[in-house]
């Protein structure tokens, strides 16, 4: 005959592989809401610039980003690094080449810009490579924001 057994504790290993089977299991119902929300993420972007002040001002009043760092594990994030981070450093540039192109033409036309003006200026020690450095520096800053999707 079986047997009921109350736990007093909750298994640490236990809860991790219920929450990795849930993640597998759930997949598709997260594609299907994601290609279906009730409201487009991009349906009121001063709302939700908003919203994000606000929630950037709750972290910045509990110390939060302060507070995580203290408690960040050197050694996890190497590990991680060099069990995942690496490869999907690697994979990116071809997982995410499309997002690159599509704003390859006006990063292109910023850079072209900046270094005609540059290059149009006294080159030399000192002052004028210091002048050159700062032109370039406030060049490339005044496209913030400005590089598209094209």
């Amino acid at each position: 005959m079986a047997t009921i057994t109350p736990t007093s504790q909750i298994n640490p290993t236990t809860m991790a592989d219920n929450w990795q089977r849930g993640l597998s299991a759930n997949a598709q119902k997260w594609l299907q809401k994601y290609l279906n929300p009730r409201i487009a993420f991009n349906a009121d972007p001063s709302g939700s610039q908003s919203a994000y002040q606000n929630g950037v001002q709750a972290a910045l009043a509990r110390n939060a980003y302060a507070n995580g760092m203290q408690s960040a594990d050197l050694a996890a994030a190497a590990n991680n690094a060099s069990q995942y981070g690496v490869t999907n450093f690697a994979n990116a540039g071809t997982a995410k080449k499309y997002k690159f192109q599509r704003k390859t033409a006006s990063l292109a036309a910023a850079l072209t810009a900046v270094r005609q003006q540059v290059l149009s200026m006294p080159k030399g020690a000192g002052p004028n490579n210091i002048a050159r450095m700062v032109a370039w520096a406030n060049g490339m800053q005044a496209y913030k924001g400005r590089i598209t999707n094209g």
